[in-house]
């Protein structure tokens, strides 16, 4: 009896599971595929789609102000959960850096991604190579904070490479305000349906 019970019991399972399926495989409408619809696609990612045009002001022990020129690449992303907007954006820089009176002119060369997250979460990453022209001094400047795409809010700290007079600032905060030639040609990313 317990025998009989047990193979009612598979065949009763394995037969819920085959309708199931059919069921699945049956409906045209609620299959479970999607593809990504991109518009504006970019030709190259390495050239982006927009001037950068970053300038800052740093404040910590010294005081620093940049300005650069540089290349962009832009893309969102709009699903069900929200929209998300990403730029990549890399270039030459210029900085005048004062403190105590001392002014010091230097080179730079960044890397940044910043996102945007709607509902609201922001952050931002960026890296900058820097030259101090006048004391021949090497950094390296990391930074993070909040980013709004045309605007940051950066905390960095500067990391000496060799010996000299230290002008530029060891730890700092950043509001930089980004630039973009053609602001409104961004890689758009979608579903087909949500």
């Amino acid at each position: 009896m317990l025998k009989n019970f047990l193979i009612s019991f598979l065949l009763i399972l394995s037969n819920l599971d085959l309708t199931s399926q059919t069921h699945l495989h049956a409906d045209s409408i609620h299959r479970d595929t999607h593809y990504m619809i991109i518009e504006n696609k970019v030709k190259s990612k390495f050239l982006g789609n927009a001037w950068h045009i970053p300038i800052g002001y740093s404040v910590g022990s010294a005081h620093d102000f940049e300005i650069g020129l540089g290349r962009s690449y832009k893309r969102s992303f709009c699903g069900g959960a929200g929209c998300i907007f990403a730029t990549n954006s890399w270039g030459l820089g210029y900085g005048i850096s004062s403190k105590s009176g001392v002014l010091a002119q230097s080179a730079r060369i960044y890397y940044g991604y910043n996102f945007f997250y709607f509902p609201p979460f922001t952050a931002g990453i960026r890296g900058d190579y820097i030259y101090d022209l006048t004391n021949q001094v090497h950094y390296i400047k990391p930074s993070f904070g909040f980013s709004f795409i045309l605007g940051e809010l950066f905390y960095s700290y500067g990391l000496k490479l060799n010996d000299g007079i230290r002008v530029h600032p060891s730890h700092a905060f950043t509001l930089r305000i980004n630039m973009f030639y053609k602001l409104k040609k961004w890689e758009e990313h979608r579903p087909n349906r949500c």
